[in-house]
């Protein structure tokens, strides 16, 4: 064998290597991703017969309690964010109802990423307060 071919035996021997490892490994991220989307489905979408035999609601139930919680929850909701700084409001409405990128807010709101990040952060710390810690709402 001369120098030449020697060479590039290795350097064939070095692809293959590396491309296995891509492969894996993209093989893996796949899997991964897959994995992490959970299937859902809406409550709406169930046919009622199929909630009704589990015999743990009525069809009046569902018809009366469908949005008395719910209404509930929505004014809870909207009274701790109410109490949120003006920023925070505005940050979490960017992300959460037109669904914006970090960056996005972040060039729009003339402010870092990070900060876009960590307004984020706070202001859910304290949704979460308000509403799971029992914060005081009405105050």
């Amino acid at each position: 064998m001369n120098h030449q071919q020697e060479h590039n035996d290795r350097l064939r021997g070095e692809f293959t290597v590396w491309l296995e490892v891509l492969i894996r490994n993209a093989r893996t991220d796949y899997i991964r991703k897959v994995n992490r989307r959970v299937p859902t489905i809406a409550l709406e979408d169930i046919p009622e017969h199929l909630l009704l035999a589990q015999g743990k609601y009525s069809a009046l139930e569902l018809n009366s309690n469908k949005h008395e919680g719910f209404d509930f929850e929505e004014e809870r909701l909207a009274t701790a964010f109410s109490k949120l700084p003006l920023m925070r409001q505005k940050i979490l409405t960017l992300l959460f109802v037109e669904e914006k990128k970090p960056y996005e807010i972040a060039k729009q709101l003339h402010c870092s990423v990070q900060h876009v990040y960590n307004q984020r952060s706070l202001a859910i710390k304290k949704l979460r307060d308000l509403l799971c810690k029992g914060g005081d709402l009405f105050d």
